[in-house]
């Protein structure tokens, strides 16, 4: 048996005027949770089957969902999988750093610069690269990250928003490689 005190503290041995007693099996049931009980009037109730309860664990399952798909974004995009090819059989990884570099190599062929720029490619070749090629490179690293963030990504909180219950939550698989 579970004994509660005033403060609504939990004993696993008896107490000295507990407000309420349960079983230990409801309590193993319940005990992970101080959102699924409630100790009223002295009466212990279980709330798992109150709607109020089933809508916070749903809210609380969509944002941990919406949070695993943003951090799965990121690190997709991260990883090096995150491919633009820009040339048969040619890739650049289409990651923050490589935009940034890019961009770089763009705003120096913008200020007059005529020289190409060596690219060591995913593939670990090296290319150089005049500035319409640079641009198209960005452009398309540009597009990768749009279908990622613009398309996969606000697939997956549509999905998540329009769950109803914790298991259609955590039914939805978030997998950014599905992309390559």
């Amino acid at each position: 048996m579970i004994y509660f005190d005033e403060n609504k503290n939990a004993y696993a041995s008896e107490i000295e005027n507990p407000i309420c007693v349960i079983s230990d099996e409801l309590w193993k049931e319940v005990c992970s949770d101080r959102s699924a009980w409630e100790i009223e009037n002295n009466t212990f109730i279980d709330l798992r089957d109150t709607e109020e309860y089933k809508q916070l664990k749903l809210q609380e399952a969509q944002g941990q969902k919406y949070n695993e798909a943003k951090t799965k974004a990121y690190a997709f995009l991260e990883s090096g999988e995150a491919l633009y090819e820009f040339e048969e059989g040619k890739h650049v990884e289409a990651t923050d750093g490589n935009i940034a570099k890019f961009t770089a190599y763009a705003l120096n062929f913008a200020s007059g610069s005529t020289d190409p720029v060596a690219w060591c490619t995913k593939e670990d070749e090296t290319v150089f690269l005049n500035q319409e090629q640079v641009i198209d490179i960005l452009q398309g690293l540009g597009m990768v990250q749009a279908q990622v963030w613009t398309v996969k990504f606000t697939d997956y909180v549509s999905d998540i928003e329009s769950a109803t219950t914790v298991e259609e939550v955590n039914a939805i698989i978030i997998d950014y490689h599905e992309l390559i």
